[in-house]
């Protein structure tokens, strides 16, 4: 769909500077300093000149020298600048070289030298692409292949019996006899038919050719008459191959006929043949190999299937074989084609003739004629073109030499034509150049795939440029011959199948008034004027014509512009005509033909678009320019915005391009502020979640946009066209419709285009809410509002995946990057706030999603009771009874009680069954069903069971077995079968005493004595046999003390001691003891006490009951002593009168007790000493190797002869992958999930603390916390044992205690911070669902002094 156009032609006339009178005869580009080196010569002088044209103008003699055979010709030239070394190839056989001095170039100082010469002659020479083999036939059809050093590489004689050939009509095997060749499927059948004329008498001529058409007919070769009998060496662009044509005779072995024939033989680098080209009648001698493909190009003259005579460019494949052709439309009678040559990407063919240069491409198998370059004869009829080249590294710039008239220096660029883009004329309209042909399709018409077009308008020259007016009924045509031919064609008549004719012909005259003038492009402003440009010699002109009446077109005015234009075309708008002059500067031609400068850009652009924006009454409108260079850089203005992109379009309100990572970008226009410092769109190594960035086919380019129907069409680089609907152009749409409060056209496009239908009330809830009777007239049909109200989300879409972008001016990376984690390291780590309650569920923070619990703030629910509100009015009530029900099974959760109720109150069978269908498609049947039980709905529950899957068998009984109990047995059996024991409760109470045992069984049955306790309440009999159940219960589930209460409550005592003894209550327990009736029961409850209470570590107590009760004061001592109750014991000892227990058993308690605290205390040292080094080890090593810190995931730890490369599906984890196995790709087909042993495994890992990993550094930090609650709970034990100690004159022991607790807790406080220091990254963990959360920090703990006593802190 890209037409070529051309930016400039600018010419070299080379004089001769050392001799007189020399012509031009050959020239070549120089990559290094982008010049032009041109050999000049005569035939009367035999004196060869060297020139080279720099960019400024200068030109430098580099060599004259004469040469010894005045008739021969230049076959080859080439320019080494790096060596500073001239080479010339003389058909004589002479290689001349000549060395200049590259510091200062003086002809008088090169040193000229024929470093060799082959006598018998030469044919031909060409030098490869990497300037490192010459290949050269001589006169004596010998092939030499020469080094840069002219060293000789190899020889070879081109054999004729490489192309031997017979007269047989059809393909030989190689072996066997001529009889037994394979001739086509259908030859026996043509033998067998030949046979049946002869035996029915007909006559049958022997010369009647006998072959089958399914078999093409193998050609003997024959020369064209046009072949001008030379020999020509074409390179592969790789150097690998070269392809040789020559003229040779070939014997026909079983006629002994000779033939002429025209051989293309392909050889290797090292000079091996390689293939011959299979014989083809008509071959010429033109020979050009596509540098980056397969296909060798020459030119066919031979009689088309319909029998007219055709000049034809076929193509060979490098095994000789044929590979396609197309026709040229020359007149194979008068034209000859002098010469091919390839753009260096392959992509543009050159065709040369007599007196101009064709330039083809092809898309989808098809040739384009896109540019027809004719030279000046105007003053000299004889003038021909002598050569034409492109440059060997930019594809869009070739170079033209004439015989009379110099070098035609040629820039060109690619340029899709296309009609406006603005709402209400965006038709689509692209136009399309193919020779003589417009090819017009209306996009939003006709989406039709090229080289087809919905319309074809036929001029009679071929086409240089097109442009169509801004209501696309109105054509203009520019052709290769400066004439303008205009055409109106209204899209009415093109949707009723008419073809569009020729309105008026602007000729050349009127436009072209000197002979250098060439127009080259030509442009619309509105539909009333064309302009022209028109490049002369140093500057250009702009021809402007009216055109309202497009039969009489009239000329406006000419206008002169310096510097010279490359690029003109309409401005976005059509409004006005845009310009882009030689240095980048950007004007704007109004339609009163005013010229103003908008900006300049930094460099050339070969394409750009210009963009109005209204500004308010002071500042008038405000143009910015966007420019596309020739190396990918975007420009606004002089600020560069993205880089590597490869199309641009403009819309009214976005800026579209494309770029080489294959995405389709978009920029606001309305809100564009001049800096454009996008990172989104530098941006290549995350996937994008922005909607100004989507990912496109590889390749693709714009070539239309219609945002009124929010499409853009793009073209894949085999020629076939893509429409797309980007969601940037749809959401824009949508939010304007919303502004304007037209629900219904948003909700269609949403529809249509697969957005979620909750922008509708995102977007501006506040707008949605107080217009939602007008959104339900709005939307109107049933099935719309249904679908609305069903497809509901929590989730605030215009927040997330449809957030507004319009105002995002600034880098929105850092945005994004609060949404995800990091996963590469171009990204910034995402920022991401703290939980708030450290002891609940950490927060999510993948894609900024939380999940919804509390469905009281509920967005769906708000909505769907606006939406009720409305449609429970009488006015919609039965028209939209069937969203109504929609509405309720859509809340959060669904309230599908109020829609069965609705429902349930229908009259009308069929309205129910509808309904109930409804709701059963909406809902699970299963639910629906159990809640039409709760209803106590028996015909309810039975529609909705004839719905479901159920077997009639199952619920056709139970349904029947309700339908005739009473009512509280009904309500009993329905809440017991969904479960709901309580109400089955209430209606057992409420039948009264006949029920009451049952009323008992189903208490104990479903643990209801809570709620029984609470119905008879006020019944004490019947209260005090529930609570016996309860009390019972309570005993059977260990809940001593509950149950030993109840049971003393009914005065049951024996149970109660019981209890109270298993629940370790030793107050009460020996309070009942101490009645009459149980007093032969104390010492053994007492015993049992101690016993439990003594395992328990409640010493104390224990104590109490052995003095108390037990009498045992040795043993209460002792007791007291073990709960470090030291005061306790020597006031008991004292007070008994036994002071002698002191020293044997308080101080030996004291003892053992000093054992033990000092014992903890080495242990907590130890353990504070080895685990502070082993976290210092841990963070040094993930500092050093973070990789294995983090971890491998387990999906990852494969066998040895398990391939784990990385292949199309798969993904390497990197350091950012961690130990959670997620990579920054999307997870692929068949992809294992964290399964619950997964799971499981990761809380033994945690649990663990796997050693050397993330886990191991969680568990130490965890284990000095532990250690520290652990030294607070002992802390009051060690205090009450120093003072023990003190008191007993053990003061050394008691200060060794103090000591050591204090040095232990300064060296924890001097570490903790350190201990604690756990960053973020550390704490991301992955659930079980593949997402990213943060565990708890864990805080910094508050560590208290230890109480020192005065008297021995010194």
């Amino acid at each position: 769909m890209r037409n070529l156009i051309v930016l400039n032609r600018g010419t070299i006339d080379p004089q001769s500077r050392t001799y007189p009178d020399l012509a031009l005869v050959d020239s070549v580009f120089d990559t290094v300093s982008d010049s032009i080196t041109i050999v000049l010569y005569s035939e009367e002088s035999a004196t060869i000149e060297v020139q080279q044209f720099m960019k400024n103008e200068q030109v430098l003699v580099l060599a004259s020298f004469p040469i010894s055979d005045p008739s021969s010709k230049l076959l080859s030239f080439n320019h080494f600048v790096d060596s500073a070394q001239l080479v010339f190839v003389l058909s004589n056989g002479d290689l001349i070289t000549a060395s200049y001095d590259m510091s200062n170039p003086e002809y008088d100082t090169t040193i000229v030298e024929i470093v060799g010469s082959i006598d018998v002659g030469l044919l031909a020479s060409q030098w490869s692409p990497d300037e490192e083999t010459l290949a050269i036939v001589t006169v004596e059809n010998k092939l030499l292949l020469l080094s840069r050093l002219f060293e000789p590489l190899s020889e070879r004689e081109l054999d004729p019996n490489d192309i031997k050939i017979t007269d047989s009509k059809h393909v030989a095997v190689g072996w066997g006899k001529k009889e037994t060749q394979f001739k086509g499927r259908g030859f026996k059948a043509l033998e067998r038919e030949k046979e049946a004329l002869k035996h029915a008498g007909l006559e049958l001529k022997e010369d009647t050719p006998l072959r089958d058409p399914t078999v093409a007919e193998v050609e003997q070769g024959t020369l064209s008459q046009f072949d001008d009998f030379s020999t020509k060496i074409s390179w592969r662009g790789d150097c690998e191959y070269f392809a040789v044509t020559t003229t040779e005779s070939v014997l026909v072995e079983d006629i002994g006929d000779m033939y002429d024939r025209r051989v293309v033989r392909v050889f290797t680098r090292e000079g091996e043949l390689d293939s011959v080209n299979e014989a083809v009648d008509g071959l010429e001698h033109n020979l050009a190999w596509k540098p980056q493909g397969a296909l060798i190009a020459s030119t066919q003259r031979h009689v088309d299937p319909d029998g007219d005579q055709a000049l034809d460019l076929v193509f060979y494949e490098r095994n000789g074989l044929r590979h396609g052709q197309f026709n040229t439309r020359l007149n194979p009678f008068t034209e000859g084609i002098n010469g091919l040559d390839w753009s260096s990407d392959s992509e543009i063919l050159l065709i040369q003739l007599h007196n101009r240069v064709q330039l083809w491409t092809s898309k989808n198998y098809h040739w384009y004629l896109k540019q027809e370059l004719h030279i000046n004869q105007s003053l000299v009829p004889e003038n021909q073109v002598i050569f034409a080249k492109f440059h060997p590294e930019k594809p869009l710039h070739l170079m033209i030499g004439t015989s009379h008239s110099g070098i035609q220096v040629v820039d060109l660029a690619l340029r899709v034509v296309t009609g406006p883009t603005h709402i209400g004329h965006d038709l689509g309209m692209t136009l399309v150049t193919d020779g003589n042909i417009a090819k017009i399709t209306p996009l939003s018409i006709a989406n039709v795939p090229p080289p087809i077009s919905f319309r074809e308008l036929e001029v009679e020259d071929p086409i240089s440029d097109l442009a169509v007016s801004k209501c696309n009924e109105k054509y203009a045509i520019l052709t290769s011959t400066n004439d303008v031919y205009l055409s109106h064609f209204a899209i009415a008549d093109a949707k009723n199948g008419k073809h569009p004719k020729i309105a008026s012909k602007i000729s050349s005259n009127l436009i072209i008034t000197d002979n250098n003038e060439v127009a080259k492009q030509i442009a619309f402003i509105k539909d009333s004027l064309v302009l022209i440009a028109v490049d002369g010699v140093g500057y250009t002109k702009v021809v402007a014509f009216e055109v309202d009446d497009i039969a009489n077109p009239t000329f406006n005015e000419s206008i002169d512009v310096s510097p010279k234009l490359v690029i003109m075309k309409s401005s976005a708008d059509f409004e006005a005509v845009t310009a882009e002059a030689v240095d980048g500067t950007i004007y704007l031609i109004n339609a009163a033909q005013d010229i103003d400068e908008i900006c300049k850009f930094p460099q050339l652009c070969r394409d750009y678009e210009l963009v109005t924006t209204p500004g308010d009454e002071y500042s008038g409108n405000k143009h910015t320019a966007f420019g596309l260079s020739s190396n990918g850089k975007l420009y606004a203005g002089e600020t560069q915005v993205a880089s590597a992109v490869t199309s641009i379009k403009v819309t009214e309100s976005h800026l579209l391009f494309t770029n080489a990572q294959s995405q389709l970008c978009f920029i606001h226009l309305a809100t564009a502020n001049g800096k454009f410092d996008y990172e989104v769109y530098q941006n290549t190594t995350t996937e994008s979640v922005d909607e100004r960035v989507r990912q496109i086919e590889r390749g693709s380019w714009l070539v239309n946009a219609m945002p009124s129907k929010y499409s853009v069409v793009l073209e894949s680089p085999r020629g076939n066209l893509e429409t797309i609907c980007p969601r940037i152009m749809v959401l824009s749409g949508v939010r304007k419709f919303i502004k304007e409060k037209n629900y219904k056209d948003a909700f269609l496009a949403c529809r249509t285009h697969r957005i979620d239908l909750d922008i509708l009330h995102d977007y501006d809830p506040e707008l949605f809410f107080s217009n939602v009777e007008f959104f339900v007239k709005q939307i109107k049909k049933v099935e719309h509002l249904d679908l609305f109200v069903s497809c509901l989300h929590e989730e605030d879409t215009s927040k997330s995946k449809y957030r507004e972008t319009i105002h995002e001016t600034g880098p929105v990376l850092d945005k994004l990057n609060q949404l995800s984690i990091s996963q590469s390291k171009a990204q910034t780590q995402a920022q991401t706030p703290e939980p708030q309650d450290v002891h609940n569920t950490v927060k999510r923070i993948i894609r900024n999603k939380e999940v919804v619990e509390d469905f009281k703030d509920s967005k769906i629910n708000r909505i769907c009771e606006a939406i009720l509100s409305v449609l429970l009015k009488p006015e919609y009530f039965q028209t939209y009874l069937q969203t109504i029900i929609t509405a309720y099974a859509c809340e959060k959760p669904p309230n599908l009680s109020a829609a069965l109720k609705l429902i349930g109150g229908f009259e009308n069978p069929e309205q129910v069954e509808q309904s109930v269908t409804h709701l059963c498609f909406l809902q699970d049947v299963n639910k629906l069903y159990n809640t039409a039980l709760g209803l106590y709905d028996v015909r309810l529950t039975l529609a909705i069971s004839q719905q479901s899957q159920k077997d009639p068998k199952e619920y056709l009984p139970f349904l029947q077995n309700l339908h005739i109990q009473k009512e509280l047995r009904r309500k009993f059996l329905i809440d017991d079968y969904l479960k709901n024991y309580e109400k089955a409760l209430d209606s057992l109470h409420q039948e009264g005493e006949d029920s009451e045992q049952e009323f008992d069984d189903y208490v104990v049955a479903h643990s209801l004595y809570k709620y029984a306790l609470n119905i008879y309440k006020y019944d004490d009999k019947r209260s005090n046999d529930v609570l016996r159940l309860y009390a019972d219960y309570l005993n059977h589930q260990q809940n001593f003390a509950e149950a030993a209460i109840s049971y003393e409550y009914l005065g049951d005592f024996e149970n109660a001691l019981e209890n109270h003894i298993l629940g370790k209550k030793w107050k009460e327990a020996l309070a009942i003891t101490e009645r009459p009736e149980y007093s032969s029961k104390m010492v053994v409850t007492a015993e049992r006490l101690v016993s439990s209470l003594t395992e328990d570590h409640k010493y104390a107590e224990a104590a109490v009951i052995e003095f108390q009760f037990l009498g045992n004061l040795e043993e209460a001592i002792k007791l007291y002593c073990k709960n470090y109750y030291y005061d306790e014991a020597i006031l008991l000892s004292f007070k008994q009168k036994k002071p002698e227990l002191i020293e044997t058993v308080v101080d030996t308690q004291l003892n053992e007790g000093f054992g033990t605290i000092a014992e903890l205390l080495a242990d907590c040292k130890g353990q504070m000493n080895s685990q502070l080094r082993r976290l210092r080890e841990l963070r040094a090593k993930k500092a050093e190797d973070p990789y294995s810190f983090y971890g491998v995931p387990d999906e990852l730890d494969t066998p040895d002869n398990v391939s784990v490369a990385a292949s199309e599906t798969s993904t390497t984890p990197s350091f950012f992958t961690r130990y959670t196995g997620k990579t920054s790709g999307t997870a692929k087909t068949g992809a294992s999930r964290r399964t619950t042993k997964n799971k499981k495994r990761e809380e033994r890992k945690r649990a663990k603390g796997r050693k050397g990993t993330i886990y191991e550094e969680e568990y130490l930090i965890k284990s000095v916390g532990r250690l520290l609650e652990r030294l607070e709970q002992t802390e009051p034990d060690a205090i009450r044992l120093i003072e023990g100690l003190i008191r007993r004159h053990m003061k050394e022991k008691a200060y060794q205690i103090q000591k050591n607790w204090s040095e232990l807790i300064d060296f924890i406080t001097e570490n903790v911070v350190e201990i604690h220091n756990m960053s973020e990254k550390d704490r991301e963990r992955i659930d079980d669902n593949g997402e990213v959360y943060l565990i708890p920090e864990i805080p910094v703990p508050t560590i208290r002094e230890f109480p020192k006593k005065n008297i021995l802190d010194y």
